[in-house]
């Protein structure tokens, strides 16, 4: 399969000693987003996904925090592929604890919700199952996800149980789950409610949210702020590897970070030197 790739940057340090020469080197993950899904999105969506290929996590929550979002990191998943990034707009389904006489009324009007998220799934849409944390059912299994595939997904957030695991794990998406489960929803649990807000862990998710994932949690940006918060995340990130370069130079962190008006002077005499080249 073929994949766009982008790589953060790679600090590399030669330290000469008296009687040797060692190389220290930092190397940072290198994250891929599936040539057919940059391919279907939107020349807005390709952007933004490129950026957010990039940008540090822990720089956009930085941001988040400053415009006043301080509960927007998931943190209770366990990621099923632990060196893959997930980038995707959020998509949600709840369930509830199954009840007949209810669930009677809700499937006669409508098709089990985790069908309709996968037909209805755009480019770079990833699933957001609230089931409460109920993991002795799953929502869903590798089938559906399989058509959610095709239809350009690029991840599950499932607040809940997954089964098929294996099978899922031969996807080109990340999954993050409570636990894997081999029983289907039925008899525990009912999906009742599509595109609404919903609760995972300890966080509000809306549909429509960017979600950013890595290997210790998930980011939930709201979109009206995401182009803001990812540009100057990334102008963050600029900085903070120039001050990694200088420590790997041998500066003191206490001369480096955070930094200072003449750590910020030397910052740009640095980016106008690397402009000129």
């Amino acid at each position: 399969m073929k994949t766009i790739r982008f790589t953060i940057a790679l600090f590399v340090l030669a330290l000469t000693g008296q009687a040797q020469t060692s190389n220290l080197k930092i190397a940072t993950p290198e994250f891929e987003i599936p040539e057919y899904i940059m391919e279907r999105l939107s020349a807005a969506d390709k952007l933004l996904f490129e950026k957010l290929s990039r940008v540090s996590l822990e720089s956009v929550w930085a941001q988040m925090r400053a415009e006043g979002f301080d509960q927007n990191f998931i943190s209770q998943l366990i990621p099923l592929h632990t060196n893959r990034r997930m980038i995707g707009r959020a998509r949600t389904i709840r369930y509830l604890p199954n009840r007949p006489d209810l669930r009677q009324v809700i499937y006669s009007k409508q098709k089990q919700l985790n069908y309709v998220s996968a037909e209805e799934a755009e480019p770079g849409d990833v699933l957001v199952f609230d089931a409460g944390g109920e993991t002795r059912a799953a929502v869903s299994g590798d089938v559906t996800t399989t058509r959610f595939l095709y239809r350009g997904g690029t991840g599950l957030v499932v607040d809940g149980a997954m089964r098929d695991v294996p099978e899922l794990e031969g996807m080109h998406i990340q999954v993050y789950m409570r636990r894997g489960q081999a029983a289907a929803v039925s008899p525990i649990m009912m999906s009742v409610d599509y595109q609404v807000p919903v609760r995972i862990g300890s966080v509000t998710v809306l549909p429509g949210d960017i979600l950013l994932g890595d290997r210790h949690g998930i980011l939930v940006i709201p979109a009206s702020i995401v182009d803001e918060v990812v540009d100057k995340a990334l102008k963050k990130d600029e900085l903070e590897n120039f001050q990694r370069k200088l420590l790997l130079e041998g500066e003191s962190i206490y001369d480096v970070y955070p930094a200072n008006d003449k750590v910020k002077k030397r910052f740009e005499e640095y980016r106008e030197s690397r402009a000129e080249k």
